[in-house]
């Protein structure tokens, strides 16, 4: 069991901010934290936003049993089965198991390193910033013929996620 987190008292933590006037987001108290990863979903945004959240990213609703705290306390209340906020209950607790939201992080990180680190992407972003410089046409041709071989590296460590 990890050691318990000193408590601090909420003017102790706003003195220690480095400004007075933040505030910051603390996460939404769960029974199980480890399990899930929740999210606020603003339903507003798009008529189907909660369908394709559910359909086709595989989030779902987040029960009032999941929470540490009356949903009262975190400014939501339980509509239809669901932890809502808002006049119409337009934003809605939603999660997912934290394996899973890795997993899906992971895989994310992965295709945009490959979308923006390959070498066809690459060349094709200097090719084009070239062009746009005065007497561009021909300097981007001669880049075009001299960057054939070039190799793209990514030299950033990262921290990989856990498993």
């Amino acid at each position: 069991m990890p050691p318990k987190k000193r408590e601090i008292s909420i003017i102790e933590r706003r003195l220690k901010s480095g400004s007075i006037f933040a505030a910051g987001s603390k996460a939404i108290p769960l029974a199980n934290p480890a399990r899930w990863t929740v999210r606020i979903v603003n339903t507003q945004i798009a008529d189907d936003r909660q369908w394709h959240l559910q359909a086709e990213k595989g989030w779902v609703y987040l029960e009032e049993s999941d929470l540490a705290v009356p949903p009262h306390e975190l400014g939501f209340r339980v509509l239809d089965g669901r932890v809502v906020r808002g006049v119409q209950g337009q934003e809605v607790l939603m999660k997912m198991q934290v394996k899973d939201y890795q997993a899906i992080q992971k895989m994310k990180d992965a295709e945009n390193r490959k979308q923006t680190f390959s070498a066809k992407a690459t060349k094709a972003t200097i090719l084009s910033q070239a062009q746009q410089q005065p007497g561009g046409d021909e300097g981007a041709d001669f880049l075009n013929r001299s960057v054939q071989s070039m190799e793209i590296k990514d030299s950033l460590e990262r921290v990989p996620l856990e498993e």
